[in-house]
């Protein structure tokens, strides 16, 4: 980075400084060495380098590698006969929260934000022979080891430059209180992979377990590979209501999307114990009654951090395989094969299909997987009613405002039971918006529909405009009389 950027960062945290925060320039040598730094309280910075149980593992790819190690060279191998650069080489702002663990007499400075870079550097000052930087950073994690030998044994493979970490400055902002830390993590983006909204929540809701079962929970959390289609999926439930909508940001805005995940699953999370809300059914036989509790968390409900809201998560990524990604489950073969060839591959929008997810996801945290079938063929029917009467292409906006005029969630969520909720479903109407010309995408998405069904495939028109709702209703509700036949049969 160039000196003017340098001193633009430095003078924007230092405007931050509080008494619970200290900003220092100083050398990723002196860092990596442990040893006592100058703040701008004067005080001196002092603390052995560890990353939390909360942070994500170490996971540069080659390509940072790369970039990282393009920087270095340009840097520190001037061509012969040039000065080299009079300003050090900037590495950006590092973030640590300084504590001290109980019977421990010395601190500890857990790095909230620069893991990627330190752990790489002193991999680098590893290959060049600088053993006493190299251990300047220990890593506890199986998968951030592993990720790092990986990188070592790439290193190893490199020409190097003449690296002298003495000469690579960083900024150095150490928090003394846990909260300023965290809201550092939240807002820090000073390169290499950024910060999601899910690597945000893994923080946040990690920092609320206890330290027994921190190290358990986090391998949990990481077992769950990648959360952003779940995360999406619960963001439409929570926001997309008319008790209190909320609009959500374009995927095109990430900075905003993150915020959103973040104030919604983070900040506005409450403290408390694991929680499930779920509706009671009360049967009443005679004097006595029967009380049943379905198992699992509803998608609208309050969440408390730390434990609950980690269950939370746990729940309906494992919902979202078993139902939508996996094919594991022989009770849901009909309903997959209706996913594959109707909702993946029917030119229906991918807008819409996520917004689908979310319904089915919804649907089946309150009502169970036995109806899941009819329920899909009928929230197929209402949801991509929007492929056909929207005017223009089906953008992400459309799905939003489908969903706004349209309240199919509030539909599920305030259905008591699936035959309720099929018959609110049934009652809706749509208009096509023009004619179905054979050229349009309109008209292939109703030819793949109505081969799915076995439908007549009536010419392109205004008889089709005008009848193809009421002739997919019959179709639908044939093919569902025919499976019910079919297992009664079985039986």
């Amino acid at each position: 980075m160039t000196q003017p950027l340098m001193d633009g960062v430095q003078a924007l945290l230092s405007s931050l400084v509080t008494s619970d925060i200290v900003v220092a320039s100083t050398s990723v040598a002196a860092l990596l060495n442990g040893e006592s730094i100058r703040g701008s309280d004067d005080g001196l910075i002092e603390g052995r380098l560890t990353v939390p149980e909360y942070q994500r593992p170490y996971r540069w790819q080659i390509k940072h590698l790369q970039r990282l190690l393009n920087d270095l060279t340009e840097y520190f191998s001037a061509p012969e006969g040039l000065a080299a650069p009079a300003h050090d080489f900037y590495l950006g702002s590092i973030i640590v929260h300084q504590s001290r663990l109980p019977r421990m007499h010395s601190d500890v400075l857990n790095i909230i934000d620069g893991q990627q870079r330190l752990v790489t550097l002193a991999l680098l000052a590893h290959v060049l022979k600088q053993r006493g930087l190299a251990k300047g950073i220990k890593l506890d994690s199986p998968e951030s080891q592993v990720r790092a030998l990986s990188n070592l044994r790439w290193l190893e493979q490199q020409a190097l430059p003449a690296v002298d970490f003495s000469r690579i400055n960083i900024t150095l902002v150490v928090t003394r209180n846990e909260d300023d830390a965290y809201r550092f993590f939240e807002t820090q983006n000073t390169g290499g992979v950024r910060l999601d909204g899910p690597a945000i929540l893994k923080a946040h809701h990690l920092r609320g377990v206890s330290r027994q079962e921190q190290d358990s929970q986090a391998r949990r959390w990481e077992a769950w590979g990648k959360l952003d289609d779940t995360m999406d999926a619960l963001m439409k439930a929570r926001h997309w209501q008319q008790l209190k909508w909320r609009r959500l940001s374009n995927h095109r805005l990430p900075l905003q999307m993150r915020e959103e995940i973040v104030s919604e699953l983070a900040e506005r999370t409450g403290q408390g114990g694991d929680v499930a809300y779920r509706t009671a059914r009360v049967c009443h036989a005679g004097l006595g009654q029967a009380l049943h509790i379905e198992n699992g968390y509803a998608m609208r409900q309050p969440i408390n951090a730390g434990v609950n809201a980690i269950h939370y998560f746990n729940y309906f990524h494992e919902l979202r395989r078993r139902v939508l990604v996996l094919r594991e489950d022989s009770h849901l073969v009909g309903f997959h094969r209706f996913y594959d060839e109707l909702v993946v591959k029917a030119n229906g929008s991918e807008f819409l299909r996520r917004l689908y997810d979310s319904a089915v996801l919804l649907y089946v945290s309150q009502f169970g997987e036995r109806g899941l079938l009819a329920a899909g063929y009928w929230l197929f029917r209402v949801i991509f009613s929007a492929r056909l009467s929207n005017e223009k292409a089906v953008r992400e906006s459309t799905a939003q405002s489908f969903a706004k005029d349209n309240p199919v969630l509030d539909w599920i969520a305030s259905s008591y039971t699936h035959d309720e909720l099929i018959e609110t479903l049934q009652r809706f109407s749509y208009a096509i918006s023009e004619r179905l010309d054979a050229n349009s995408v309109k008209f292939r998405f109703v030819q793949t529909v109505q081969a799915y069904f076995s439908m007549t495939l009536n010419l392109p028109g205004e008889a089709l405009k005008r009848d193809f709702d009421d002739e997919i209703k019959r179709a639908i509700s044939r093919v569902l009389n025919q499976n019910v036949s079919r297992l009664a049969g079985v039986q």
